[in-house]
């Protein structure tokens, strides 16, 4: 995968993170103000019994080297700078695939609640709530994975935090790029510290 095919992938990705931030910007600071984006039915706050802190984390560090390596992927993450489109979005660390098939999995951080994503479930073609490692969290795409060879899963490691995970494979309509993204995040949960 050229540098270039990297930066665009990445731009993708922040793109695709300012779009469900802008869902909590829309919310405003108060606990009881809706969504302004589109009417959607109300839906209660996902109960987090084990919130962790995934800024308490070094970027490159949220994927542990051997769970990478498990993965197929580079033992070690490589950040990318996004876009500020939004003041929530961190940056981006990517782990690519050992064997350079441009296969790959990012992870990032954002400031928002994980009922946003689900108040707001239309946006996306393809959705589904999951539980990943005993956290809610969101499968969350505006095409079809299988197809596109991408996947967006959000999950809540509090009631103010998601850790995002971003997959990518080459797309053979046979292989689920969420698959991925949804084995990053089993294996980073475990590691991350407790919300203070």
């Amino acid at each position: 995968m050229t540098r270039t095919s990297v930066r665009n992938r990445s731009v993708g990705l922040a793109t695709g993170i300012a779009m469900a931030v802008s869902l909590t910007a829309c919310s405003g600071s108060g606990a009881d103000t809706e969504p302004t984006t589109q009417p959607t039915q109300a839906h209660a706050s996902p109960e987090i019994n084990n919130p962790k802190d995934a800024s308490g984390v070094e970027l490159c560090q949220l994927l542990p080297a051997d769970a990478a390596q498990s993965l197929g992927l580079n033992a070690t993450g490589e950040k990318e700078d996004t876009p500020k489109i939004d003041p929530n979005i961190s940056d981006a660390c990517w782990w690519r695939a050992s064997d350079g098939s441009g296969a790959g999995v990012a992870l990032s951080v954002i400031n928002g609640s994980i009922t946003e994503y689900q108040r707001n479930k239309t946006l996306f073609t393809d959705y589904q709530e999951l539980d990943i490692a005993g956290h809610p969290a969101v499968r969350g795409n505006r095409g079809t994975p299988l197809e596109d060879g991408y996947c967006d899963l959000y999950l809540a490691t509090s009631d103010h935090q998601i850790l995002h995970a971003h997959s990518n494979i080459n797309a053979d309509g046979k292989t689920d790029p969420c698959g991925l993204a949804q084995k990053a995040l089993e294996a980073s949960i475990p590691t991350l510290p407790a919300a203070k």
